[in-house]
């Protein structure tokens, strides 16, 4: 059993065998939405593969109850994401990634575990053409915010399960259909021992291989990178759990309910250049 407290800035266990979350008495929480391998096939690399069939538990709406009048007031959810560390055939495990809707962004905070992120930027007249895309490797407590027009994956490169937790607009539902039709990301990360195919990694510190999703027709050269470590205006610190900022300064969230009226241009540390 792992004590979330410090980490989240909730009252959360994490049961490792499960893996499944503990919730203290003053936290609003409902049943996880449980993604399996069925609901997954048509965006992995290897689609013949039945096995984990649990891959990953979504906690959305999770809050401590005398906060609910505030989240209703900006319009935000917040939603806790546990993800196995198991494989999917030559895959680490992985989200099955969404786009949003208009211009809104997410932000992430890694609270347990390791983390990559992958983010792609599609043309506005052609989702399979990606005009740029970004890996970003995250560790425990690092923020990862999802500037407007990205569709993004997480990725858990292990050996322990990942959570994640999250900060999201309430006004609008993900949107995974872009990634279904193209059988999945823009490249798929896969374990380091394969490799007779797919491309090195500089900048990052996992080990891992990358295979280009053929089903784009073109794909933008990855960057990677890192969490910037403090940003000031959506009061973003390291080791500062990201929902402690909906009592501590509400206003820093707007991004995501406005996300065109900022800037992103240093939400991240490029580590390949």
């Amino acid at each position: 059993m792992v004590d979330l407290r410090d980490n989240s800035g909730l009252d959360l266990k994490l049961d490792i065998e499960r893996p499944r979350l503990i919730f203290g008495e003053d936290i609003k929480f409902s049943t996880p939405a449980v993604r399996t391998i069925d609901q997954m096939k048509e965006v992995l690399l290897d689609k013949d593969i039945r096995e984990p069939v649990e891959l990953y538990y979504m906690y959305r709406d999770i809050h401590k109850t005398t906060d609910s009048p505030i989240l209703k007031e900006h319009k935000l959810r917040f939603d806790v994401t546990v993800i196995k560390s198991s494989h999917l055939g030559r895959e680490f495990m992985k989200t099955a990634g969404h786009y949003h809707p208009g211009s809104f962004g997410e932000l992430y905070e890694v609270v347990f575990g390791r983390c990559l992120c992958l983010l792609q930027r599609p043309d506005s007249e052609d989702y399979r053409v990606i005009k740029e895309v970004i890996l970003v490797e995250a560790v425990q407590g690092q923020k990862i915010v999802i500037p407007p027009g990205f569709g993004h994956i997480l990725i858990n490169p292990g050996p322990d399960c990942l959570v994640t937790s999250n900060w999201v607009s309430g006004c609008f539902s993900s949107s995974y259909e872009l990634y279904r039709e193209a059988k999945g990301a823009a490249y798929f990360v896969i374990l380091p021992d394969n490799t007779s195919e797919g491309m090195t990694t500089p900048g990052l510190k996992i080990k891992i291989n990358i295979i280009k999703n053929q089903q784009f027709k073109e794909l933008a050269r990855i960057k990677f990178a890192k969490p910037a470590g403090e940003i000031k205006r959506f009061s973003l610190m390291e080791n500062n759990p990201i929902y402690n900022i909906i009592n501590r300064n509400a206003q820093a969230l707007n991004f995501l309910n406005h996300p065109l009226d900022y800037e992103y241009n240093d939400i991240f540390i490029y580590t390949d250049t």
